[in-house]
């Protein structure tokens, strides 16, 4: 975590006497809510970014948690550029706080994507020759989820992890290992511009200040790397920028490899030395709320001999040269700033200060799962993206019976995000707390009873079925490859256990594990498939095999634009992944799935088993039971044991993953009127797997080809993971 708030970066290059330090462009991240309103985007982890803060500031952070390497760019373009601007500095602070998960250090590592990168990006058009094709290298990668693209077309600077460990099974694999150097400390250790020779070793969890400078005139690049006091070189370098690049930096990129891999950035700026005295823009950040009084830091460039000035809301004129300055009030009205720096005044900001106490949002309360009755999982959230400085908020919870008598409460305070389990009818209040703010409250009634309508168990299709709707049995699956869909049988994780009967020192039972599934060459039990091809699948099929249940359907009518089903056996249905019926072209689109005939006010639950066998069950039978017997049991229950369960509202859609998830079983639950009829409100709109998908931009997309992100159908936002 950052410890304060660093102002001491310098241009990076030598000054002359009288001259000024210009920002072409800054970004401190003190007076931004969202990190999107900062400058920064993630194509496939927006979920990842954050703004971060303490007492003593705010900073960018973006985590990959359990994903593959995912990146988060900040742009700000070329147009800051003018044909004056000869030279030019780029200078940020880079929080290293998490290395990737499996990355210990001296431990030998071969995953290749255990790698991080830190780059600063140039607008390019430059496309790989055939040779760097056939190398597997992308145009694109640096700045989407990929890695060690062709640094000097794509960037003018980069700090990148090794990538890998040295593979003594296959030397040559990875080149930035060709001199079979092991480097024992690789999991820390960065290399510059994509040399292995110039590196240096960064310590987890601390901050760097990164200073770069361009000189277009010259084409050189030069860095130096401090430590977090911006005070001691740790590295230094300068470069050539190559022929065909780009010498105007538009964008920072951070991508970080998997998992749980943590990364920060703060003070970014782009910098040009001006003829004579400059000041700049001030930032003034709100950075508390205490009931009526309220809390700024106001934020200045020291190294540029800048003196700032503020007028304050009581109409008083102070002045400063240290930052940030800091300001408490409780009279509204307007805060103003500026600076002046050897006779420049740089513009004024000012800010409108609002004393009026603030009410804290009120919370939402949203059924995470339904079960017959008045059974729910509810979840408790609150957002605080649009509070002033973004509080921790906490909820208390009491939850009573028809009765009024207190059947659950919550009497410390809870987080966002916390899930409550009610089963009876009755009426629960939530209430909101953060220090500073005033309290709001929620009164939620639990008086809607829920009845299963229909329930498609995949698990338990049985063969005639599946040959009845068009399906054929292919080969059975016993690989004992680690990769993709051999996963079901190699990874051998749908399993139970028996207990033997005895004890071990500490009185826990002892068990046997016996594995269901896995290779038959090591004695394990094959898995059944079932296949329906491509071409057998249209929209009439689709829609009609597992009524209500809806399958991804063709649009094109021949079955050329979708991917085929396929059965695991007792285990549940698959997205074949292929498109082709010899199962040659990949389709790597998720398969939406969906209920027809529901409304918002109705549920469906989709039970989900990964190949990786973490979401499936792992039951114990007592001892004395056999293994065929438990076996048959294993089998006849829902291996979907709820922990990757996905509860929807009944006009939402599923996505469904190729090969490596199957779908055991989905309950439908509608809403339960006095004599047990369904009840459809005259304006609810109900769910039409024909119905259109929109973007965010209002342009119809394919319903089978949705990538991740957020899109609208019958006037209603779901979101593709």
């Amino acid at each position: 975590m950052r410890k304060f708030y660093l102002l001491l970066a310098t241009f990076a290059v030598c000054m002359v006497a009288n001259a000024g330090v210009k920002n072409l462009y800054k970004q401190d991240f003190e007076a931004v809510k969202t990190a999107a309103e900062a400058g920064w985007t993630s194509p496939n982890l927006a979920d990842g970014m954050t703004i971060a803060s303490t007492e003593f500031g705010k900073w960018f952070e973006f985590a990959v948690g359990n994903n593959n390497n995912r990146n988060a760019v900040l742009t700000w373009g070329t147009d800051i550029y003018d044909e004056s601007v000869t030279k030019y500095s780029v200078h940020f602070q880079w929080g290293h706080l998490s290395n990737p998960k499996g990355a210990d250090n001296g431990e030998p590592n071969v995953n290749t994507q255990f790698s991080n990168e830190v780059a600063l990006l140039v607008p390019h058009d430059w496309q790989p020759n055939d040779a760097e094709k056939e190398a597997g290298i992308k145009a694109v990668n640096s700045i989407n989820n990929g890695q060690y693209a062709t640094a000097d077309s794509l960037r003018l600077f980069s700090i990148t992890q090794f990538k890998g460990a040295f593979d003594t099974k296959n030397p040559d694999a990875n080149p930035y290992w060709a001199d079979k150097d092991d480097f024992t400390n690789y999991a820390y250790d960065f290399m510059i511009n994509g040399d292995p020779n110039v590196r240096f070793t960064a310590s987890e969890g601390a901050w760097y200040n990164i200073h770069v400078t361009v000189d277009i005139a010259a084409r050189t690049v030069s860095f130096i790397i401090r430590d977090e006091s911006d005070s001691e070189d740790i590295l230094t370098g300068e470069a050539p920028i190559a022929d065909n690049a780009d010498t105007h930096i538009s964008a920072l990129n951070i991508l970080l490899g998997r998992y749980s891999s943590k990364a920060a950035f703060d003070d970014v700026k782009v910098q040009v030395e001006t003829e004579g005295a400059y000041a700049n823009t001030p930032t003034i950040a709100l950075t508390g709320v205490n009931q009526a009084e309220r809390s700024y830091k106001i934020f200045f460039e020291m190294s540029n001999d800048e003196i700032l000035h503020v007028k304050t809301t009581e109409g008083a004129e102070e002045t400063s040269v240290e930052s940030p300055f800091e300001y408490n009030t409780s009279n509204s009205g307007v805060l103003e700033a500026w600076t002046e720096s050897n006779g420049a005044i740089s513009e004024h900001v000012t800010e409108n200060v609002d004393c009026s106490v603030i009410t804290l949002p009120l919370p939402e309360v949203a059924i995470k799962k339904v079960n017959t009755g008045y059974v729910k999982e509810l979840v408790l959230t609150v957002q605080n993206g649009d509070v002033p400085t973004q509080p921790s908020i906490t909820m208390t919870y009491e939850f009573k019976g028809e009765g009024g008598e207190v059947v659950s409460s919550g009497e410390n305070e809870v987080p966002s995000g916390t899930t409550i389990s009610v089963t009876q009818k009755g009426v629960l209040t939530v209430t909101t707390h953060a220090y500073g703010f005033a309290e709001s409250t929620l009164v939620y009634n639990n008086d809607t009873e829920f009845g299963v309508d229909a329930s498609i168990d995949f698990q338990h299709m049985s063969e005639a079925k599946l040959l009845e709707l068009g399906f054929t049995e292919i080969d059975p699956l016993d690989s004992d490859k680690m990769s993709g869909e051999n996963n079901w049988t190699a990874r051998k994780r749908l399993w139970y256990q028996i207990k033997t009967g005895e004890q071990d020192a500490e009185g826990n039972d002892i068990l046997e594990t016996h594995v269901v599934y896995g290779p038959t060459s090591q004695g394990y039990e094959a898995i059944r498939r079932f296949l329906l091809v491509p071409s057998k699948l249209n929209a009439e099929n689709s829609h009609s095999m597992f009524a209500p249940i809806y399958t991804w359907y063709s649009e094109a009518g021949d079955g050329s634009d979708v991917a085929g089903l396929k059965f695991n056996y007792e285990i549940g249905l698959i997205n074949t992944g292929t498109k082709t019926d010899d199962g040659t072209s990949i389709n790597y689109a998720n398969g939406p799935i969906g209920v027809d005939g529901l409304t918002d006010n109705d549920f469906f639950i989709v039970y989900v088993i990964s190949d990786y066998g973490n979401s499936s069950a792992h039951p114990v039978f007592e001892a004395g039971t056999s293994v065929e017997d438990a076996t048959a049991q294993y089998k006849a229950m829902n291996l979907g044991d709820g922990t990757n369960v996905q509860v929807l509202k009944g006009t939402e859609t599923f996505s469904l993953y190729r090969i490596d998830t199957a779908i055991a079983r989905i309950d439908v639950f509608k809403a339960v009127a006095g004599e047990g009829i369904y009840e459809v409100g005259t304006t609810d709109i109900v769910s039409d797997h024909n119905a259109p998908i929109y973007n965010l931009n209002g342009m119809q997309v394919k319903a089978n080809s949705l990538k991740s992100g957020i899109y609208i159908k019958q006037g209603k936002k779901f979101i593709v993971r």
